[in-house]
């Protein structure tokens, strides 16, 4: 089978592919009739939204109509991104490694070793990545350009993030 290359990113995608595996551009021209899947996701929002004082879960409705931003608790605030105000999206991987802590040495290493223990350096844990996935969208609101921040904190976060930030220029494209 050979690839089909996208005209965007010009990488390679299998022969069924309807959309480009890297990039989320429309392959088929069947496809490209402006038709985007509606995508809900619950993530963690930190700023950028007046309506939204505190950083708290949302949900995240990508439709072609735009981007819905709703809160989940206590539920009663939302906000409605028409698709012709986004300008683009972007992924920043702001995880950071925590050092793993040196443990005790074990009492026989100071028994048989006397003074001499402190020669040999004690076992220290592994380092922990503490993960952090940080999506900015940006759109136009009146005649100002505004970020809508989120984020994950999980091990998939990364690729769930970076899918969203896929799916919100395909949709930036098709405007």
């Amino acid at each position: 089978m050979t690839p089909i290359y996208c005209q965007d990113c010009k990488r390679a995608n299998g022969a069924t592919a309807k959309k480009c595996i890297w990039c989320g551009v429309p392959l088929d021209s069947a496809v490209q009739t402006g038709r985007v899947d509606t995508t809900r996701v619950e993530i963690g929002y930190l700023d950028g939204i007046d309506r939204f004082e505190d950083a708290g879960p949302v949900r995240l409705i990508i439709s072609v109509e735009g981007i819905e931003v709703a809160e989940l608790i206590p539920g009663s605030r939302s906000l409605k991104i028409p698709a012709g105000s986004i300008l683009g999206a972007s992924v920043v991987d702001a995880s950071t490694m925590t050092q793993g802590k040196r443990g005790r040495r074990p009492t026989w290493t100071w028994l048989t070793l006397g003074p001499l223990a402190l020669l040999f350096p004690a076992k220290r844990s592994p380092d922990i990545k503490v993960h952090d996935y940080i999506l900015t969208i940006r759109y136009r609101s009146g005649d100002e350009v505004r970020n809508a921040v989120f984020h994950r904190e999980d091990r998939s976060g990364l690729s769930v993030v970076e899918g969203l930030a896929r799916i919100v220029s395909a949709l930036s494209r098709q405007q």
